[in-house]
């Protein structure tokens, strides 16, 4: 089974960091098939990815992915027009940061998915809800309407090179964790409300997974089929621990 593991990194991390972090899981997993055994994926701040790219062009170990991008140009992001010219693999969408502190709405979110697709870009729909929203149970709706409004344009011929993040917001405050029966209710409804959203696909969409888990829930996980790929931040796990995490995993 093809795992996909993702590592984004934050905003403290110099370009030289993340350009040492994304070689030294590169070396440390390489023993490792891409494509066969797993698929790795940096996404990385706009301000240090056109360096990134440049120090790292060999991309049979990893793919490099934008965190943000605009579709207009603006100071500090970048246009998919730019993203192909520095040579990025992929583009995100739908980040935590940008939907509740930057008030990116579904249907913004859903036109940059659109249009980064149809430049023949990877991209992959970010979605969760805030501790709020867990709260008070409305947050299986309002994800099936983050998905339903970001999948509405997405091309056909697109079908594989998509895929959806879930992000428990809520659990990065440190106050508490989801505990396993919630965490699986909410990976399923989100993956029934992929299926209703895009009901001509013909493949099942990947599924990534940015809550806390151990690294055997997370085998556990992937064994059962329940996630396709994990993505988690460099504030949480160091690069070192994620890939050994991957080898624990495989």
């Amino acid at each position: 089974m093809l795992k996909f593991y993702c590592y984004n990194f934050t905003q403290e991390k110099s370009t030289a960091q993340i350009i040492d972090d994304i070689n030294l899981i590169c070396d440390r997993t390489k023993h490792l098939e891409r494509e066969e055994d797993i698929m790795f994926f940096a996404f990385v701040p706009a301000l240090s990815l056109e360096a990134v790219c440049a120090a790292i062009p060999e991309r049979k170990l990893v793919k490099i992915s934008s965190q943000s991008f605009c579709l207009t140009p603006v100071s500090n992001e970048l246009t998919p027009e730019k993203l192909k010219e520095i040579g990025a693999d992929m583009a995100i969408t739908g980040l935590a940061d940008r939907r509740y502190a930057l008030g990116e709405t579904d249907e913004m979110i859903c036109d940059r998915l659109e249009t980064i697709l149809n430049m023949g870009f990877k991209s992959m729909l970010c979605v969760g809800e805030n501790r709020e929203m867990a709260e008070n149970h409305t947050a299986p709706e309002v994800i099936a309407r983050q998905i339903k409004t970001g999948y509405k344009k997405i091309p056909y011929e697109a079908h594989y090179r998509i895929g959806t993040i879930y992000r428990p917001l809520w659990e990065f405050d440190g106050s508490r964790s989801a505990d396993e029966k919630y965490t699986l209710s909410m990976l399923e409804s989100i993956k029934t409300a992929v299926r209703e959203a895009l009901p001509g696909f013909p493949i099942e969409m990947p599924l990534f997974y940015g809550g806390m888990l151990s690294a055997e829930k997370l085998a556990e996980y992937f064994d059962k089929g329940i996630i396709d790929g994990v993505f988690w931040d460099s504030k949480n796990i160091s690069a070192a621990d994620f890939a050994g995490l991957i080898n624990k995993i495989g």
